[in-house]
């Protein structure tokens, strides 16, 4: 296979990290890195020839860190000077929330054939809209870092739930990331996009109640890209999906903890996973509670992390001329559906339906 120049728009946070050595442990495997520069250092079919960020400060600290641990490679500090002057493959776009579309847009109409977009997709509807319309027609592969996508044991734990599978039917689903990280745009899109995987279908209609501190929020997005949580509310939703399972969704800053955990109940049993296993509860056939079972789910087989997993899909989309298997017209409900949660809630939390539209 041949090796693919890579590109990062986006040096701060999961953006870079700093240059590790790349574990080898007996039994276990390989230790990956999660980081988008660090994932494309490590993947063998990567490389990366040019960053870029707005701020010289984030440049300079990139320089320092990975001057030395990779190949020569060219900064810039405008996305569209480097997509103009280098011949990307591949590119990372790791921005502040509000920032992705246009960066996305530009790339792919400047040749890029695959692109990694951190979450969310966009923060409005006609921005993501744009975003997979653009891609679609350039034959882009575009997917989201919606990252329980590419984690070995929650794509273990999906795989036993729906028809035919071991648990049967999805019928309810209880999901949580709570404290003080809990902002809707950032870490509430991992746990809604979470929620639709295992729901299997599309959202109906949504009801928002955000915390009591936003319960005055424009039913809009007023962020600042996610760099301050006050900005960013937290709140509490349920969800009606079109195949008639229902969703409850607790993204509160008003709890502690942390990382996405769901309570998927099914016609044969329920799942809970969270950011560390997976386990079945079983009740036999007409038991009680009292006599139920548990079941630890054993992790799939994988050789990559969740990072370069990603990359690793894009590349075969690249070399295999399709769609990544999870893509920007699924993720783009996540977004979609937060809105719907702010419009609800400025509306005294009315149901809103689908399609959502800007307001």
């Amino acid at each position: 296979m041949k090796t693919y120049k890579a590109a990062v728009v986006g040096l701060s946070g999961i953006g870079t990290g700093k240059p590790t050595k790349q574990e080898k442990f007996p039994l276990l495997g390989t230790q990956w890195p999660h980081s988008h520069v660090a994932a494309y250092a490590a993947y063998p079919h990567t490389e990366i020839v040019a960053v870029c960020d707005l701020n010289p400060a984030m440049i300079e600290k990139f320089e320092a860190d990975w001057g030395e641990a990779i190949p020569p490679f060219t900064t810039y500090k405008d996305s569209r000077e480097m997509l103009e002057k280098e011949q990307i493959d591949v590119l990372s776009v790791v921005t502040s929330d509000h920032r992705h579309a246009q960066i996305v847009i530009d790339a792919a109409e400047r040749g890029v054939k695959a692109i990694l977009c951190e979450k969310p997709l966009a923060t409005t509807i006609a921005e993501a809209e744009r975003m997979i319309e653009v891609c679609e027609r350039k034959g882009v592969a575009l997917t989201v870092n919606h990252s329980r996508r590419w984690k070995p044991h929650w794509i273990g734990a999906a795989a036993l739930v729906g028809e035919g599978a071991p648990l049967g039917p999805v019928k309810r689903i209880a999901g949580s990331w709570v404290g003080n990280r809990a902002m809707l745009f950032r870490n509430g899109g991992h746990l809604i996009d979470t929620i639709n995987w295992f729901a299997g279908g599309e959202p109906d209609w949504v009801v928002g109640i955000l915390d009591e501190e936003h319960r005055d929020h424009a039913p809009h997005y007023t962020g600042d890209g996610g760099r301050d949580p006050k900005l960013d509310p937290g709140g509490t939703g349920l969800v009606s999906y079109k195949n008639s399972v229902r969703a409850f969704i607790n993204c509160s800053k008003r709890m502690t903890g942390g990382g996405v955990e769901l309570e998927v109940f099914c016609e044969n049993g329920h799942l809970r996973v969270d950011d560390i296993s997976a386990s079945i509860v079983r009740v036999p056939p007409g038991g009680s509670s009292h006599n139920r079972s548990w079941e630890f789910v054993p992790a799939v087989v994988t050789s990559l992390g969740e990072t370069p997993a990603a990359i690793a899909e894009l590349i075969a989309c690249i070399e295999e001329k399709r769609q990544p298997r999870y893509t920007a017209r699924e993720a783009r409900f996540a977004p979609a559906m937060i809105l719907a949660m702010l419009q609800s809630n400025a509306s005294g939390h009315a149901p809103v339906h689908f399609p959502v539209k800007d307001v």
